[in-house]
């Protein structure tokens, strides 16, 4: 199949796992045997502004936003000055809609672009589906197309709720999980030997390991807090951050946090790291903590976590409960509440084969049901099922 993607931002200029998902999509896509033709935007602050993403798939970044991401999220609020942004995106998609034939359309992250450009996608009964990967809708429920061949995909369960509340037309099998690459994560993968398990001796101790944005909502201070109740309680911990500094000052908060309680020669900063990077990281540790306080969409962080081996323990907000079984292939604790993580990870502590079992069992569940494998299948079935059904209506009507 010949397919577009259009999305705000793409790898290697993102913010965060939205953007990486779709990436992901279309790398499924691909192995899949299908070509993909990317329509972005283009954000140097974010990255190397390239015409090729990191499938060495084309991108076109001459998409426009009404607004920016640099020094956090700004809206242009000139009528004018948006007026010819929708005007400039319209004139680029029918330029491509034009070039070819496309079976399909896969719309990611419509932040600062708006719905503005669904009618003209509908009108060329083209088929489309829009994987939404946040808790909020992309659009209000007045403004969902009723015309064409269109679907929205949630990228959990928690996401369809929070969209259905909203009004919005989302059937319980329209949920899609952005699933982690696991053919990059791994010790098969990367070469490297699981560590000894821990048993909270000096000399060894528990290796937790954190990947995600330095800011409140993610909860890393959580997790500090945990490992400074374990440290009380006499038992050894070695913890590492993995992270770019997303909101001012709160690294060095953490670390203030960090030396007050003389943990910070047990702590580290290590930046942001990237995929290749990141697997080795993992490989270093007993343990992933998933600590976010706001509602997550899915969790690939989490997933990617149990794609490498290591024992999850998450706080479960939004869809990112859905990963696990708790107390099977993950542990549950209550979102910003330190005590309870840190009872979570003295249980790994304690209880070293059960913190084995635990990580095999969620890397087998990761590969059966959250890999992008599977969410390539599903996002080809529809548009196959749907190209089908456009030619057939095609054909009646001739």
């Amino acid at each position: 199949m010949n397919l577009l993607v259009i999305t705000n931002l793409y790898p290697p200029q993102e913010l965060g796992g939205y953007g990486r998902s779709i990436a992901d999509f279309v790398w499924g896509l691909q192995q899949h045997g299908h070509r993909v033709q990317i329509i972005s935007s283009d954000a140097p602050h974010l990255g190397i502004s390239s015409s090729k993403g990191p499938n060495n798939e084309e991108v076109d970044r001459r998409l426009q936003l009404k607004g920016t991401y640099e020094g956090g999220v700004k809206h242009i609020q000139d009528k004018q000055d948006l007026a010819a942004i929708d005007s400039a995106n319209a004139a680029l998609l029918n330029s491509w809609l034009s070039q070819e034939h496309w079976d399909g359309v896969l719309l990611g992250n419509l932040d600062l672009i708006g719905p503005e450009l669904l009618p003209k996608l509908l009108e060329k009964s083209i088929p489309v589906q829009h994987h939404v990967g946040f808790v909020h809708p992309p659009f209000p429920a007045s403004l969902w197309p009723h015309q064409g061949s269109y679907r929205m995909v949630a990228a959990s369960q928690a996401v369809r709720r929070a969209l259905t509340e909203a009004g919005l037309l989302i059937k319980e099998e329209a949920v899609i999980y952005p699933g982690a690459r696991i053919d990059l994560f791994g010790s098969s993968v990367t070469g490297m030997p699981r560590p000894l398990p821990a048993t909270g001796a000096p000399d060894r101790p528990l290796k937790i390991c954190f990947a995600g944005l330095l800011m409140v909502s993610k909860g890393a201070h959580t997790l500090i807090e945990a490992l400074i109740h374990l440290r009380q309680q006499g038992l050894a911990i070695q913890a590492s951050l993995a992270g770019d500094k997303f909101q001012s000052g709160y690294q060095e908060q953490l670390e203030q946090l960090l030396a007050k309680h003389e943990l910070a020669d047990m702590v580290q900063f290590v930046g942001q790291l990237n995929r290749q990077n990141l697997a080795r990281f993992y490989a270093l540790h007993h343990v992933g903590v998933f600590p976010s306080i706001h509602p997550e969409a899915f969790g690939i962080v989490a997933a990617e976590m149990m794609a490498s081996g290591l024992a999850l323990v998450t706080s479960g907000v939004g869809g990112a409960a859905e990963l696990i079984e708790d107390g099977i292939s993950g542990l549950l604790f209550e979102a910003g509440d330190a005590a309870d993580l840190a009872e979570c990870l003295k249980r790994l502590i304690l209880e070293p084969y059960f913190t084995i079992n635990m990580a095999r069992k969620g890397q087998t569940r990761v590969e059966k049901k959250f890999s992008v494998m599977v969410a390539a299948k599903q996002l080809e079935e529809w548009f196959q099922r749907e190209s089908f059904e456009i030619k057939n209506q095609s054909v009646q009507t001739f």
